[in-house]
């Protein structure tokens, strides 16, 4: 069985698409991948976090369990999958970091896939995905799209096993690097 990384960022505040991240982990497990977790860190000035309770308090624990995706992260994964809940700065700027890695042909081949908290129903999470879909298909990516589960949670441990299962298909046909 061919060896498949997937890489796992994400952008939580609440803790909502963490949830949602690691469950996609936990998925691309099932089907045998090697992952990485990461938080993409939050741009946010301290005022905006502080009248928020939960968010402070997220933060403070995703500061000390998580570490921010390095450009090693994307060159060793075979996938990522990008969880958030909008198109915060965070994501934007890192789009633009990958953009600078696919200039340099480093990303061909690889599988993308995103996972939004943005809804629970899985017509509406499609649509909230949408861009972020085709952001990573400008890229070069190969976008897989989110399966039709109804539930916000099945739904992301599916995507997870199913860009696991493409990517090794791909890396399998000689297709994917």
């Amino acid at each position: 069985m061919t060896d498949i990384n997937v890489l796992v960022v994400f952008h939580s505040r609440t803790g909502r698409t963490e949830k949602l991240a690691l469950t996609a982990a936990v998925g691309a497990v099932q089907a045998k991948a090697n992952i990485r977790l990461r938080w993409l860190r939050e741009a946010a000035d301290d005022a905006a976090i502080e009248s928020a309770p939960e968010w402070k308090e997220n933060r403070q624990r995703m500061e000390k369990e998580y570490i921010a995706p390095r450009e090693v992260d994307a060159a060793w994964a075979d996938a990522i999958i990008i969880g958030t809940s909008g198109s915060p700065p965070e994501l934007q700027d890192y789009l633009a970091s990958l953009g600078v890695l696919g200039s340099a042909g480093k990303l061909e081949g690889k599988v993308g896939a995103a996972l939004s908290s943005a809804s629970i129903r899985a017509s509406a999470a499609h649509e909230k995905n949408g861009a972020l879909l085709a952001a990573l298909a400008q890229l070069g990516f190969i976008v897989v799209p989110p399966g039709s589960q109804s539930e916000a949670l099945e739904r992301a441990r599916l995507q997870g096993r199913r860009i696991t299962e493409v990517a090794r298909a791909l890396k399998g046909a000689g297709l994917a690097g």
